[in-house]
């Protein structure tokens, strides 16, 4: 299932032993509980299956076994991530629903309204790409559904804009619109992710072993036709390890050519 070399998989399973991850777990665990305390708020989980929210849904496991899973589909996701959420869906045996990614618009369209990430997106632009790409779909299908409260997993330590939102409105809270979100893993490092996930033997995608170009902690779980990070060796390592996909983003935008 992994490629991990030994001494990565010790060094992770050494790092869960520490007290000080461990109270990191139990406090995850302490917040999700807080957040099935709180009074009229139908919880769901949204899930990319990739390394953060795959920790997030054990976690979710040890609390509750009644939480829908919300996954929203963007038709560009690498294979391994299909296989993950099969493998996953048999070992939590939670209700998955699919929704599509900005209700399924051509990848084009998404570029000409908002730029290109990592070519030539703005902060701003990404921010509002973010609100209506994501988060509003998301929102969208939680409230058609009865739902109005969603656990995700960011974290603060992957962006300034995430950290800024965390540390303003707490790693649960309300919105003005009524909707509660609630970020357990809110304090965790890529450390923390990776010895979660050795030590409790999770099925992870195989997209996060191939470290050629990105290391295991910051390669993204984004599918074929991102370009978020293309100064960073992101299309270099689309070339490298998916080839097929590569020609299929360089026919849609020939412009990452200039990157390889």
């Amino acid at each position: 299932m992994w490629n991990m070399t030994d001494s990565e998989k010790e060094m992770y399973m050494l790092y869960a032993m520490l007290p000080a991850f461990k109270r990191k777990v139990e406090k995850s665990l302490s917040i999700i509980r807080d957040a099935f305390r709180i009074e009229n708020v139908k919880w769901s989980a949204s899930i990319s299956f990739g390394k953060d929210s795959l920790v997030l849904l054990d976690l979710l496991h040890q609390v509750t076994d009644r939480i829908p899973v919300y996954f929203m589909d963007s038709a560009y996701k690498l294979p391994d991530i299909y296989e993950t959420m099969e493998l996953t869906q048999q070992r939590y045996k939670f209700d998955i629903f699919k929704a599509h990614f900005a209700d399924g618009r051509p990848m084009q369209e998404v570029w000409e309204r908002f730029g290109i990430p990592g070519i030539n997106r703005t902060e701003s632009m990404q921010n509002k790409a973010l609100q209506v790409l994501k988060k509003e779909p998301s929102d969208r299908w939680a409230k058609e559904n009865g739902y109005n409260g969603v656990f995700w997993g960011i974290r603060k330590e992957e962006s300034r804009s995430r950290r800024w939102m965390i540390m303003t409105m707490g790693v649960t809270f309300e919105n003005t619109q009524g909707f509660y979100r609630c970020a357990p893993l809110a304090d965790w490092t890529a450390r923390d992710v990776w010895a979660y996930i050795v030590s409790r033997n999770l099925p992870y995608p195989k997209l996060y072993d191939y470290q050629k170009f990105q290391t295991r902690d910051w390669i993204r779980n984004t599918g074929w036709a991102t370009t978020d990070g293309a100064n960073e060796g992101r299309i270099l390592w689309l070339r490298e390890f998916y080839p097929e996909y590569y020609e299929k983003l360089e026919w849609m935008l020939p412009d990452v050519k200039s990157y390889t």
